[in-house]
């Protein structure tokens, strides 16, 4: 089973299961990008914007966005808390990317439930290995790897389904669902 119906009147919407900073983080954040914007140039990423994907499941029938819904209600993960302390490149995509050098074991239980769940549900999604990041830049010009001198704290206590939304301004993300971590 795919996450498309083959019906041509039932338009796919694109999304993904994530977590978002909280607005004090969001502009640390934000904080931390102005501060890098003059050394790797690029197209700095929307405060808004700012989230750590967990799971990317890309084109998805709008008929089964209630019942995803309802199969994450079923999930049970614990809260952590994310450390972000370097800055890094990632030449083969242009990003300058904001991550942990130790993530914690919660957050890789989280997405394991999760891919878990949605294989058991018959929804597809990407499943490259897992590299948590934050991107800060896309197309950057100038590669930027460094350590922040003051780490950056989020506590996490839920996660999202967010659809990315194409607008004339570029892309928006539309929260479809959240679910608290315990």
């Amino acid at each position: 089973m795919t996450n498309k119906d083959t019906d041509p009147g039932k338009k796919p919407i694109r999304v993904f299961f994530a977590v978002s900073p909280t607005q004090s983080v969001q502009k640390q954040l934000a904080h931390q990008a102005r501060l890098l914007e003059p050394l790797c140039g690029g197209r700095r990423i929307k405060m808004p914007h700012l989230h750590l994907t967990l799971v990317f499941l890309g084109d998805v029938c709008i008929q089964r966005i209630e019942p995803l819904r309802q199969i994450m209600k079923k999930l049970s993960a614990k809260k952590f808390a994310l450390v972000l302390d370097q800055i890094s490149y990632w030449k083969h995509n242009q990003i300058v990317y904001l991550h942990a050098k130790q993530f914690p074991v919660e957050l890789f239980a989280l997405v394991d439930a999760l891919q878990t769940t949605l294989a058991e549900a018959g929804f597809t999604f990407d499943r490259r290995v897992y590299k948590p990041h934050i991107t800060l830049f896309r197309k950057a010009i100038h590669p930027v790897n460094t350590d922040l001198v003051k780490p950056i704290h989020w506590p996490v206590n839920q996660w999202f389904l967010l659809q990315s939304r194409p607008t004339p301004a570029g892309v928006d993300y539309v929260p479809l669902g959240h679910w608290r971590l315990k």
